[in-house]
């Protein structure tokens, strides 16, 4: 297990230099000057190497651990909940909200989203503005440019998350300097992509080392913003530059290490981290009160009975659950489904009580009728998952593990894979199915050939899908419960096709027999959007203080 980190929590650079749209923080006569003396300029700031790399950490923070609502605990979880994939456990009322799509321009949630990016934003704006004040401190600009290209690569990975989720935000490509200068119309997507998503990534490719020190894991390398800029040109459907970019990036991503691994559960694995297959990650510091996550707890079953609990260490929170859509898409016979998913009938973990215990299981035969049978587990017993531990008949399996070791649930050290050689391949796949080429079939036939995955290979017309199906459908089955699904339905505008009327999506693993509100998915507030492309809100405190944006450039459906 991991126990190297690099310190973020001496770095916390204040607030007042990264924000943009919390002006409150501060008062007007404070932003008369570019730097308050209360925060670092950046003449007194940059003094070394060291510092330059301190610069770049603190652009990650607002990813890692902001907030609440980022990926130190829910972000993939409610990204997920909000998708046809999973179901957030009923809990918090803004939560809720949110997987419901019950979302307005108040929603306290999405003035999360907005604000903490556009923290990571203008810190990496500080920091590019200001690295290169070290060549006159003695440093080299062969030095610096790693620095400045990871910097970049945040900034350009911070506006792809904007520009999916917001549409037209502000572009801001450089330190703010006085309080009218935070009032900043929206900018065009493609005009983001265009001046920062792409350049800044060509520049992480280009500049950025082929492996990170083993102290400094996590960070970005030159695979990654490889990776990622074939991820931008795909987002802005441009499939021959994501095709050329995709192909370059797997073959850097290779020639530095990385690569497809065989045994699909090691990529999940905590004792395996980092995985070869990883490419870019939010790292955590297990059993760490300032650096670990609750976003472990929150997927672990809930309803357990206690004379189990040390299969994975506590009772969870149980708000990561699969739902009875996701499960009928994978292929009967994907191993993949096990390795995500625990339903009915899969084993649980090995029973280590000292006592035998005797536990009454419930079910439904095929016919819907209720059912009942009692085991007696003895110390050794593998334990048969039961549908009443998981609001929807079913619990998350992929990347979860045993935290009864940590001092307090809240302080997981498991980080959060955002970007891996499965997803890349079927980066390429995409944008070859976009073209007609059936070569996409070749590159989601190695995401399936595995060597713990071992499907046979697809081809089109299999299970009545055309090419760009079948891409499609891979990534839903390789990606699974990794917070990837809302990304997807959102560019491809499919938001409104899956959930139709409410009543598409099956919800629990027993729907077919279910009357209750649990059995299917209900999302009505759908018919608020009046075309297929449906976005967050602009936060409502962001068109109250920003005089460029008024309530008429509201996104639709607001």
């Amino acid at each position: 297990m991991k126990t190297t980190k690099y310190s973020i929590t001496s770095i916390l650079i204040l607030c007042g230099v990264f924000l943009f749209s919390s002006c409150d923080v501060l008062g007007e006569d404070d932003f008369l000057e570019r730097y308050p003396q209360d925060s670092p300029s950046p003449e007194v700031f940059f003094i070394d190497e060291n510092s330059a790399k301190q610069a770049v950490i603190a652009a990650y923070r607002p990813w890692a651990r902001g907030s609440w609502a980022m990926y130190q605990r829910d972000m993939q979880i409610l990204f997920d909940g909000m998708s046809d994939d999973a179901h957030w456990r009923p809990s918090r009322a803004a939560s809720i909200q949110q997987a419901d799509w019950n979302i307005n321009s108040d929603h306290g949630t999405m003035n999360i989203y907005w604000s903490q990016v556009f923290q990571a934003v203008n810190a990496a704006n500080f920091a590019i503005d200001g690295i290169p004040i070290l060549l006159d401190r003695g440093l080299d600009q062969q030095q610096l440019d790693p620095y400045i290209a990871e910097a970049r690569f945040i900034r350009a990975f911070s506006y792809i998350f904007l520009t999916t989720f917001f549409g037209d935000v502000p572009l801001i490509d450089r330190p703010l300097s006085s309080f009218d200068e935070f009032n900043q119309p929206r900018a065009a997507v493609d005009q983001i992509y265009e001046q920062i998503i792409i350049p800044d990534l060509e520049y992480g490719r280009d500049n950025l080392p082929a492996q990170q020190p083993s102290a400094y894991q996590g960070s970005a390398t030159r695979a990654t913003a490889a990776a990622y800029l074939a991820k931008a040109h795909l987002y802005q459907r441009n499939f021959d530059l994501a095709e050329t970019a995709a192909r370059a990036a797997i073959t850097m991503a290779e020639g530095d290490g990385y690569e497809l691994v065989d045994d699909f559960m090691s990529i999940f694995d905590i004792e395996n981290e980092p995985s070869p297959e990883v490419l870019f990650y939010i790292q955590f510091l297990d059993n760490h009160p300032d650096q670990g996550s609750n976003d472990m707890v929150q997927k672990l079953a809930r309803d357990i009975p206690p004379a189990f609990n040390h299969v994975w260490g506590v009772p969870g929170w149980g708000y990561h659950l699969p739902q009875r859509d996701l499960y009928d898409a994978f292929e009967e016979e994907d191993p993949r489904r096990e390795y995500t998913i625990f339903a009915p009938g899969d084993d649980w973990g090995v029973y280590e009580g000292s006592e035998p215990f005797t536990y009454t299981h419930r079910g439904f035969d095929e016919d819907g009728n209720p059912t009942s049978w009692e085991r007696t587990y003895t110390a050794g017993d593998v334990i048969e998952y039961d549908y009443r531990w998981g609001e929807t008949g079913m619990n998350v399996r992929k990347g979860i593990y045993n935290i009864g070791h940590l001092a307090d649930e809240r302080w997981s050290g498991k980080d959060v894979a955002l970007m891996r050689m499965g997803e890349l391949y079927l980066i390429l796949a995409e944008a070859l199915a976009e073209q007609g080429n059936t070569e996409a079939l070749e590159w989601v036939n190695a995401v399936r050939s595995r060597g713990t995955v071992d499907m046979h290979p697809k081809e089109v017309g299999y299970m009545g899908m055309d090419l760009v199906e079948l891409v499609r459908h891979e990534r839903r089955v390789e990606l699974a419960m990794e917070g990837k699904r809302l990304w997807d339905l959102i560019r491809w505008r499919k938001v409104k096709d899956v959930f139709g009327d409410g009543t598409q999506v099956k919800r629990h693993y027993y729907s077919d027999f279910l009357e209750d509100s649990h059995s299917r998915f209900n999302s009505p507030n759908l018919d608020n959007y009046p075309d297929d492309l449906i976005l967050f809100p602009i936060p409502l405190a962001e068109i109250d203080q920003n005089s460029e944006i008024s309530p008429a450039d509201q996104n639709p459906g607001y």
